[in-house]
């Protein structure tokens, strides 16, 4: 009667266990890659800037579905990352992102902040972009606001948009 018993809780685990490893097969998010991007600025609210370039590098996760979540940073020799993180998804052909973003600088006690959008093509991940910022001076504490705006264009290697779990969905089914 006991092995009777323990051969029914065994196959109810097991049961049980492949049940919840096919519904965690149909969600897995996706680390699709890391790749780099320059920026140029094409339009700014301070003249300056404008023809300035940068370098962002980013990694591509698929959450789900169409959606899509990113996390990049731009680094300066001189002066404290600008991190940025956010969420986004594909509409038709075009990959849009809402990012968030902060910088620490280094040199000064200004502490940055914003939300950027940015447009990317599926095909070729280049695109465009615009931010908008407040800072904040914590010396003077007197608040910052700034505009730019400019194209993306991919330096790195290509993060291909698709991914699919048919073949984890397989073997967890044998």
């Amino acid at each position: 009667m006991k092995s009777k018993n323990l051969l029914q809780i065994v196959s109810f685990m097991l049961i049980l266990g492949l049940g919840f490893s096919n519904a965690l097969a149909g969600s897995v998010v996706t680390y699709l890659g890391k790749t780099t991007w320059t920026a140029k600025i094409t339009q700014a609210s301070d003249s300056k800037n404008i023809g300035g370039t940068f370098t962002v590098v980013g990694g591509i996760t698929k959450v789900g579905d169409e959606f899509y979540a990113f996390q990049g940073y731009v680094t300066s020799d001189s002066d404290g990352p600008f991190v940025m993180s956010g969420s986004g998804f594909l509409m038709g052909t075009t990959l849009l992102f809402t990012l968030s973003e902060s910088q620490e600088h280094t040199d000064n006690s200004w502490r940055d902040s914003g939300v950027m959008r940015v447009s990317m093509d599926q095909s070729t991940l280049n695109g465009t972009f615009y931010d908008i910022g407040l800072d904040y001076n914590t010396d003077t504490k007197m608040f910052d606001q700034r505009f730019s705006a400019g194209t993306l264009t991919r330096t790195g290697g290509y993060i291909s948009l698709t991914s699919s779990t048919a073949a984890t969905d397989l073997l967890l089914q044998d």
